[in-house]
C-alpha cells in the first residue's frame, strides 16, 4: 500500500499553524508524506518584490517543517506567488497528488457567509480529495468521531458517498488507539425518517452507536456533535459550481462555522 500525501495549507497570516500540527500527529501514527504549501501575493508576503517575497517565505516553511523532519517524516515545501490563492492551493493539490488536504479553519463573517466568498467553502466544494478543516490544537487524533450518513437518497451517488464515509472511519477504529465512532441520519419530517434496522446494517456496529434525529441537517448534525462531544465530523460533500453555488450551500458548508471540532468533507 503506497504512503498517503497529506497536502498542507500554510497560513502566513499567523504564527499558529494547527494544520502542520495535525500533519505531524497524523504523519507520526501511519507514516504519511507531508508536502507544506504556501500561496502569497502582495497583501500576505514579507516582501513586496515577489522573487524576494517567494525566497523569504520558503525559509519561513524550511523553518516550520524542521520538527517533522527531526521526527523522521518525509516533508517537501512549496511556495507559489498568486492573489486567488483558494484556487492556487487546489491546483497544487492536484499536482501534488494529494489524498488529503488539510486547513486551519476560521469564522466567517456574517457577509462571507451570505456571498459563500471563503477559501474554506471553495476548497469544500472544488478539492478533488477529503478536506481536513482543523480547528481545535488536539495533539492526538480524535478519540470521538461523528459521521453524517444519508440513506434514503435515491441518487446513486448518495450510496457512493456514504460508502466513502464509512471506508475513511474505518481508518479511525482500528488498533489500540481507536476511536469511538458515531454514525448520524438526520431527516426533515416523518416520512422522510430512515429505516433503523437499515442503518445499523449499513453501519455495522452496535444499536448504541448509531442516531437518527429529525430536524434541518445542519442543526442535527451540529446539536448532535456537541452533545457527543466529538473531536471530528466527517460528512459528504456533493460539489457544486456556477451560480447555484452563490445562493445555496450544502450541508458541510452550513455547519462550518457552528461546529466547534474538526469537520472533514468528503466527496
Amino acid at each position: 500500500m503506497s504512503e498517503r500525501q497529506l497536502f498542507v495549507v500554510f497560513d502566513p497570516t499567523t504564527d499558529e499553524q494547527l494544520a502542520l500540527s495535525r500533519a505531524q500527529v497524523i504523519a507520526s501514527n501511519d507514516g504519511s508524506k507531508v508536502h507544506l504549501y504556501a500561496c502569497i501575493h502582495e497583501d500576505t508576503a514579507p516582501s513586496d518584490n515577489e522573487e524576494e517575497g517567494v525566497a523569504t517565505q520558503q525559509d519561513i516553511l524550511q523553518r516550520a517543517v524542521a520538527p517533522l523532519k527531526a521526527k523522521g517524516i518525509e516533508v517537501s515545501t512549496e511556495v507559489t506567488w498568486q492573489k486567488d490563492w483558494y484556487s492556487a492551493v487546489v491546483e497544487a493539490a492536484k499536482r501534488c497528488n494529494a489524498d488529503e488536504v488539510l486547513k486551519s479553519s476560521q469564522r466567517h463573517s456574517k457577509g462571507q457567509r451570505l456571498l459563500k466568498k471563503t477559501s474554506d467553502w471553495a476548497l469544500i466544494r472544488e478539492c478533488h480529495c477529503p478536506v481536513l478543516l482543523v480547528k481545535s490544537t488536539a495533539t492526538q487524533e480524535p478519540r470521538k468521531v461523528l459521521a453524517a450518513l444519508d440513506i434514503s437518497g435515491d441518487k446513486e451517488s448518495y450510496g457512493e458517498l456514504n460508502q466513502n464515509i464509512l471506508t475513511f472511519c474505518q481508518r479511525y477504529t482500528g488498533g489500540d488507539n481507536g476511536a469511538e465512532v458515531h454514525f448520524l441520519n438526520g431527516h426533515k419530517d416523518l416520512p422522510s425518517r430512515p429505516d433503523r434496522g437499515t442503518l445499523l446494517r449499513v453501519c455495522g456496529v452496535d444499536s448504541e452507536y448509531v442516531h437518527i434525529r429529525m430536524g434541518d441537517p445542519d442543526d442535527v448534525i451540529v446539536d448532535t456533535a456537541k452533545e457527543l462531544g466529538v473531536n471530528l465530523v466527517v460528512l459528504g460533500n456533493s460539489a457544486r459550481n456556477g451560480l447555484s453555488a452563490l445562493v445555496k450551500s450544502n450541508t458541510a458548508e452550513k455547519v462550518l462555522d457552528k461546529l466547534e471540532c474538526d469537520l472533514l468533507a468528503l466527496t
